[in-house]
Order: structure tokens, then C-alpha cells, then sequence
């Protein structure tokens, strides 16, 4: 059977498996309350959003590799901002320049897809910025069926950005199903499923899946296209815990 295509979610760089329809944010979501995604944050290329990502500590934020890169390359720490404490990516908050990224030594296109960034200065946490534990190293997934809860200020339908981060809940995906829309599913890797015209699109890759108040994945990419009949594919942070902690330390 035709792997289906595979559509990745940055804003810049966009690696294409196939084709692909540039089209979508947080589909079916609604606007997330200020206090439920204090954690996001808005990664920034030249002061304009490309991707969401997670705060994991005062200095340290979480997202996928692709968004570090464009062209192949890794994009240089001084272009790199991250706005965090709104939920408004083009308002409020704080905005914070970036000392460096850390990319995952083995990071290849779709796969081990995760990078963290370090702030040029410390966050001061407030009710609107708060860090976010990862799930624990080896530690199972939800059960089938189970809600996570996904974020981001992904691009409309008529190709504008969401101003106003948006929040969707989607289902653990069965393991024959992840696998029937990535051939290549393993360890590393969940599905979530959605409704059709449903899940996360450009703009909200590298944002954080949560469960039980744990970030449990990163946005990583859609199958065919946003909204389509197969789940959206997320990094399984449980297989790289122990070097999120590293870069941590």
C-alpha cells in the first residue's frame, strides 16, 4: 500500500513527504483559557511566529528540530525569540532572546525530532509562565481512547495566523491505526486522533500534547493533509526523557 503523505508543521522550511495543502491551524479547537497554557510558548523567527513550544524550566524550552531549521540548516540563536506569558502571539507577555539550541544528535526529518533552546535570561514565573514536567523516561502512554490536550497558534484556513492560542482535545490513537498512517510508527512516536477538518496544522508544530498535566509529546506532523481521516503524529517524550534532562541539568 502508497504511504500515505506526510506534511510537517512548521511555518518556515516546511519538509514535504508528497504533497501537501498549506492550510489550517488548531482545527475544531477553541481559545484556550489564559490559565490552561501557561506553559506554551511562541517561537520566533525574525520576531514572527513559526511554531509553538513548551517552557521546561526558567532558561530551558522544548519544541521539535524542524523548527530550528530552514533550508536544512540550523537557523542562527540571535534570528530565535520566544514569547511566553500571553496567549496573544502578538501581544503581551514577554518576549526573550535565545543563547542556543541543542538539537538531538541523532535528528534526521521526521525522526527524533526534538530540540531545546536556552534563554539569553531567566524567566520569572508568574500566574500567565509556568514550566511544565515531562512524562518520566520508559513511562507508557495513556490508554486508547484517553484525552490529550493540544495547543498552538497555528495558521486559518485563509492563511493567516491564529492570533490567539487555540486548544483542542484529541484521542490516543489504537496502534494499528497510528501505523496504517506512518508506516515508520515505533517507540518514539503516538498518534492522536480527530474528527475530520479537526487536529493541529502549520504553525503548530514543536507545541506541547499534554496529559495529567504532563507534556507527554510534541506536535511532529499530518498525514495527507490538516484535518484529513488520519490521526496527527507527535514525538513520544517518554523515549527521549533522559536527554531532556540532560540538557536540563
Amino acid at each position: 500500500m502508497m504511504q500515505p503523505r506526510l506534511v510537517i508543521l512548521g511555518l518556515i522550511g516546511l519538509t514535504v513527504v508528497g504533497m501537501c495543502h498549506a492550510q489550517g491551524r488548531i482545527m475544531g479547537g477553541d481559545d484556550a483559557d489564559a490559565t490552561a497554557t501557561t506553559y506554551a510558548a511562541s517561537l520566533r523567527v525574525d520576531n514572527a511566529h513559526v511554531c509553538g513550544a513548551s517552557i521546561l524550566s526558567q532558561t530551558k524550552i522544548l519544541t521539535t528540530a524542524h523548527c530550528v531549521h530552514r533550508d536544512g540548516k540550523l537557523i542562527d540563536a540571535s534570528r530565535l525569540s520566544c514569547r511566553v506569558g500571553s496567549t496573544n502571539q502578538y501581544a503581551g507577555g514577554k518576549i526573550v532572546s535565545v543563547e542556543s539550541v541543542a538539537v538531538h544528535p541523532d535528528y534526521y526529518n521526521l525522526n527524533n525530532n526534538l530540540a531545546v533552546i536556552t534563554l539569553s535570561s531567566a524567566l520569572t514565573y508568574t500566574d500567565r509562565i509556568t514550566a511544565i514536567p515531562v512524562v518520566a523516561s520508559g513511562e507508557a502512554l495513556p490508554v486508547e481512547g484517553s484525552e490529550v490536550s493540544v495547543a498552538g497558534w497555528g495558521r486559518t484556513t485563509d492563511g493567516t495566523n491564529s492570533y490567539k492560542i487555540r486548544e483542542i482535545s484529541l484521542k490516543v490513537a489504537p496502534e494499528a491505526t497510528c501505523l496504517d498512517a506512518y508506516s515508520d510508527h515505533g517507540e518514539q512516536s503516538f498518534c492522536l486522533a480527530h474528527e475530520l477538518k479537526e487536529g493541529t496544522c502549520h504553525g503548530d508544530g514543536g507545541g506541547g500534547a499534554v496529559y495529567g498535566d504532563k507534556l507527554i509529546g510534541l506536535t511532529n506532523f499530518v498525514v495527507g493533509a490538516c484535518g484529513s481521516r488520519y490521526p496527527d503524529v507527535f514525538v513520544r517524550l517518554s523515549s527521549y526523557a533522559d536527554w531532556i534532562q540532560e540538557q536540563i541539568a
